[in-house]
């Protein structure tokens, strides 16, 4: 026999199917992350984008945030120590001469690496390692993008290169001393960006610009993951705070993109004519 059902009382009606499916769209709408991944910063730029991204804290911090906040604080600090022991100067030199020397040094191993890739390979027993390295290397459109952009692309292929074992190879095909210099330039690029510096530290502190820079950079990327943490999916209402409190870097990003110029990539150089074998003079009967 059925239990007697009380008046009034009911069962707690079950979400009906539009609305399950209405939860589970609004659920995929996700904060746009992208817009504040961190460009490429000099050092000067590093403690500006810190300094404003302390000043506009989320009104409601979680833990996290509040503790990677300290650290930012703390490498911002210690990246100005490191200004103004230099003297104040936490801006990069004038990186146009070095671009100009990378581009030169860059472009000519390229095509040092390429004329052998052209070679007939049933003539020549390098031809393979000449594929792997130029494989690597080939893309000369690095050389249009900001000066920052272009001496991580050509590190990276540099340190591909060492990966794979193709340094030597590099050195027996190209020539030692365009490798070298290579390598030569992409430091002195690296001093003037303010994104390396002699590796020497003491007392557990940043002992130059570059390595001050990866501090400050490292703890700003940590912070920004917690704040982004906030923007739950499928809640767009809470994302503003989000976005305020990032805007800083959205700034940066516009900045970069207009005042690292790009410049024009070295052009590929034409192919080299074929040889032209005359026949041989046949010997006249005396």
């Amino acid at each position: 026999m059925a239990k007697p059902v009380k008046k009034g009382s009911s069962k707690p009606k079950a979400k009906s199917k539009v609305a399950k499916r209405s939860a589970a769209l609004s659920h995929t709408e996700r904060f746009d992350r992208g817009r504040y991944e961190l460009p490429l910063m000099d050092l000067g730029e590093a403690i500006a984008l810190a300094t404003s991204l302390l000043a506009v804290k989320p009104g409601k911090p979680t833990p996290a945030i509040i503790e990677e906040g300290r650290h930012v604080a703390a490498a911002r600090d210690r990246a100005l120590a490191v200004k103004k022991a230099q003297g104040g100067k936490t801006e990069a030199l004038d990186a146009r001469a070095y671009d100009v020397a990378m581009d030169r040094a860059w472009a000519t191993f390229v095509r040092r690496i390429q004329d052998h890739v052209e070679l007939p390979a049933e003539h020549h027993g390098h031809a393979p390692d000449a594929a792997r390295i130029y494989a690597i290397v080939r893309d000369l459109s690095i050389l249009k993008l900001n000066y920052l952009a272009e001496f991580a692309q050509i590190g990276g292929h540099i340190d591909a290169l060492k990966r794979e074992g193709l340094i030597d190879a590099a050195r027996q095909l190209a020539g030692t001393e365009f490798v070298d210099e290579v390598l030569r330039c992409h430091g002195e690029y690296g001093q003037a960006l303010g994104v390396m510096g002699a590796p020497a530290a003491t007392d557990g502190k940043p002992a130059d610009r570059g390595e001050a820079r990866n501090a400050l950079t490292e703890a700003i990327a940590e912070y920004t993951v917690q704040v982004m943490a906030l923007a739950r999916a499928g809640r767009p209402d809470g994302w503003s705070a989000v976005d305020k409190a990032l805007k800083p870097i959205a700034e940066l990003r516009a900045k970069v993109a207009r005042t690292h110029r790009t410049h024009a990539a070295p052009q590929k150089h034409a192919p080299h004519p074929p040889v032209e074998r005359k026949p041989a003079v046949q010997p006249t009967a005396g």
